[in-house]
């Protein structure tokens, strides 16, 4: 029920949706929450790039180029893992500080802010880690902010939403951005073709699709957690309205191809 939740009505998650869980689990359900964010993360990043879990021939892929950074990325990103079970070591204190650190934010204020983690602090490292990976994007913070923004807006709030046909935005950043949040798996090779015509390079379009994949991971996590809204999500500053008159978040300066 919760997983269907998540697809259908992600707007509208909130702590109440993780109490059966707990109840069943206990502390575990923060575990099963950020599980299931990751899940939402990692299948974006296939359906944006249009990476198949089987890794076919390149003679099978729908578009090589983009294709080929995806499995690259996915390739990559798994070699940087240890994934060796191992004990964890760290405390609620020590995580809340280091992530501090790497926020620039108080330390005192963030241990309120983080309190629904003290039962499983190792996730306060996962999210101070997907913080690390989000400065390691070529996008600029104002950017990153414009597409957590834009996952906002777009956000499922019932079935309707998360399955059906609508009207996609005509600026090819926020159509990207849409059909990412709604319906990933619907990406097109015209849409990233409208990116590259904006001058998006193909790493470009790879920190776009990270972004988008990040964005809506901690929208479902943080509504279940009961997080605050803008405890690790970058501020737009532009307006609160997203309109295609933003700024593009694409790089101009290089061969529209």
């Amino acid at each position: 029920m919760l997983v269907r939740r998540s697809f259908e009505a992600p707007a509208l998650l909130s702590e109440a949706d993780l109490d059966p869980l707990r109840e069943a689990a206990g502390d575990s359900a923060l575990t099963y929450a950020c599980v299931l964010g990751a899940f939402h993360y990692i299948n974006r990043i296939a359906d944006l790039l249009h990476v198949d879990s089987e890794f076919l021939p390149e003679s099978a892929l729908r578009f090589g180029s983009v294709r080929r950074i995806g499995v690259f990325f996915a390739t990559r990103l798994l070699r940087r893992m240890d994934l060796r079970n191992r004990h964890y070591t760290g405390s609620f204190e020590t995580e809340c500080d280091r992530i501090a650190r790497r926020a620039e934010k108080d330390v005192d204020v963030l241990a309120r802010e983080l309190a629904a983690l003290r039962p499983r602090p190792w996730l306060i490292e996962v999210l101070r880690l997907s913080l690390e990976e989000r400065e390691r994007a070529l996008l600029e913070t104002e950017e990153v902010a414009r597409v957590h923004a834009l996952v906002e807006e777009f956000l499922p709030r019932n079935a309707g939403e998360a399955e059906g046909f609508h009207p996609r935005p005509d600026d090819a950043l926020e159509a990207f951005v849409f059909v990412g949040t709604r319906y990933a798996a619907r990406t097109t090779p015209d849409m990233i073709t409208a990116l590259r015509r904006q001058g998006a390079s193909e790493l470009r379009i790879l920190d776009l699709a990270h972004t988008v994949a990040d964005a809506n991971q901690w929208a479902r996590v943080r509504r279940l957690l009961g997080l605050p809204h803008d405890l690790l999500t970058p501020t737009w500053h532009q307006s609160s309205t997203i309109t295609p008159s933003c700024p593009a978040i694409i790089d101009v300066s290089g061969d529209p191809g």
